[in-house]
């Protein structure tokens, strides 16, 4: 526990045992709300399973989806070239979120055979847990790199190099068990954000709040501005017949 010292002058002195106690059972409170919210995610998250499934096999037919969405995550633009080339083979992401209460994750990507060029195995796994906020990596897949196909030492070649240039980095950093200085937690960015709406990074909508748009209303949209520029032009019409008519009816007085 943390000791501060304050003036016996304070004005807060003769309150301050007071105030103290009232701030314990607050984070008490908090502590409480924090596991109920949890509990509460647990069910929720319980619920999205099929509809993950559901979205996953949408995502299998689509080559190259989940390299594009990385890709696309404004925290992950400077990742290497060479990472595209092996996250174009990635068929499937997989995670799974708050295995505890303290919100310990899972995260699973499995490559397609065509991988087997620039690594093995297949299927990487990073498991991270959480102890009074500290975040522990468990389980880690150790990487084995084919000759020349490792993006990681490209990478380390490179950066020292690079002086006051923003160096790339490779997104298999993270499928380390040591912590990345100075570069996006790919976890976290997954589990938070990517996650639960890929398709908005596919797209390259994220910066948007409401991408559905609904197309056929744009396109009535522009078809009621077309009808209404034609409207204005019969109108400037039929005011030039008139004015030619009162020219006539004029020229015939004469």
């Amino acid at each position: 526990m943390i000791r501060i010292k304050i003036d016996n002058d304070d004005p807060l002195v003769p309150f301050m045992k007071d105030f103290e106690d009232i701030q314990k059972d607050i984070e008490q409170l908090d502590i409480k709300c924090a596991h109920e919210q949890m509990n509460i995610q647990k069910q929720y998250d319980e619920k999205k399973k099929p509809m993950f499934e559901k979205r996953d096999e949408i995502i299998q037919k689509v080559p190259g989806f989940w390299a594009n969405t990385l890709r696309k995550h404004p925290a992950l633009s400077d990742i290497v070239p060479e990472d595209i080339d092996i996250l174009n083979h990635l068929v499937k992401l997989d995670l799974k979120d708050n295995m505890d209460n303290n919100g310990s994750y899972k995260i699973t990507f499995t490559f397609s055979e065509k991988a087997k060029e620039y690594m093995e195995p297949l299927t990487l796994v990073k498991h991270v847990t959480f102890d009074n906020n500290q975040e522990k990596v468990v389980e880690c897949t150790r990487i084995k790199w084919k000759e020349g196909k490792n993006p990681i030492a490209a990478v380390s070649n490179n950066r020292s190099d690079l002086d006051n240039e923003m160096p790339k980095w490779s997104l298999f950093e993270w499928f380390t068990t040591e912590e990345l200085q100075d570069k996006p937690d790919v976890g976290e960015l997954i589990r938070r954000e990517i996650w639960h709406n890929p398709l908005s990074y596919y797209l390259g909508l994220e910066d948007f709040d409401d991408f559905d748009v609904d197309f056929d209303e744009e396109f009535d949209d522009d078809d009621e501005e077309e009808d209404e520029d034609d409207e204005d032009e019969e109108d400037d019409e039929d005011d030039d017949d008139k004015d030619d008519d009162v020219e006539g009816d004029e020229d015939n007085d004469d």
